[in-house]
């Protein structure tokens, strides 16, 4: 049986782009320290919702509903009961859900590729080293313009967010990437993301990046010296917020 273009076409841009990271830059090294966006979800994986009010639903995604990329609302059965369950976001306080289709296999690559990333990865049988994708409901302002309302936001930098947590922007804009039937595969980084750091959860652009350098490093005399303003890169916002929260640690 022959294998599907699209298919071969994944293959071997994969290839392709894990052998050539020098030639981008280092750039896909970089991005590969935060999570992508996630649009696809797996039914076939155990999902958690966890209610505001305590209750835990775990079942199996049956659709997600979207709003300008926002979520909505989640379609679950439960693996008990076999009820099926509509959940508006604004009822969730988080949320655990399994990449599927090629963005499963995007994720799978990323880890096995990046060094850093196993450096702060703890292999405790956690439901995020299992691959999982973890939503967190927030209240934000969308580009630090709109009301602050509640939204479901997923953590991209889960394995080192003990200081600084950021979190993907649905409508963020990209650098030029190398994509296949809608998942890029090589290249390409967010031009903004929300990032929480304390109380705080700002839009981030990647035009403010040094605007934000003080709020966001400047309590760290060590992370100064080896990263001074003057020459931060957006490209290494994950190198920074990984190197930064092993400094304050």
């Amino acid at each position: 049986m022959k294998l599907n273009l699209k298919i071969k076409n994944f293959l071997m841009v994969l290839l392709l782009s894990s052998a050539g990271v020098s030639a981008q830059d280092n750039v896909e090294a970089d991005v590969n320290m935060f999570d992508p966006v996630y649009n696809s979800y797996s039914g076939n994986k155990l999902s958690i919702v966890k209610l505001g009010d305590g209750t835990v639903i775990e079942g199996y995604k049956k659709d997600v509903d979207r709003k300008k990329g926002q979520i909505y609302y989640i379609k679950i059965k439960d693996s008990v009961s076999g009820k099926k369950h509509r959940i508006d976001s604004e009822d969730i306080d988080e949320m655990y859900l399994y990449p599927g289709g090629l963005e499963k296999l995007g994720k799978i690559s990323r880890f096995l590729e990046d060094t850093r990333q196993w450096e702060s990865r703890k292999l405790d049988g956690d439901i995020i080293s299992q691959g999982y994708i973890y939503f967190k409901k927030h209240t934000v302002s969308l580009k630090n313009k709109k009301k602050h309302k509640d939204y479901l936001m997923q953590l991209v930098n889960p394995t080192f967010s003990d200081k600084i947590e950021v979190y993907g922007d649905p409508n963020a804009k990209r650098t030029t990437s190398i994509g296949i039937g809608g998942f890029n595969v090589a290249g390409g980084l967010d031009k903004s993301y929300y990032v929480k750091k304390g109380d705080d959860i700002f839009w981030l652009n990647k035009k403010d990046f040094k605007e934000a350098y003080d709020s966001l490093f400047a309590d760290s005399e060590a992370f100064k010296l080896k990263y001074p303003k003057n020459k931060i890169e957006w490209k290494n916002l994950g190198t920074y917020i990984f190197e930064y929260t092993k400094m304050v640690n």
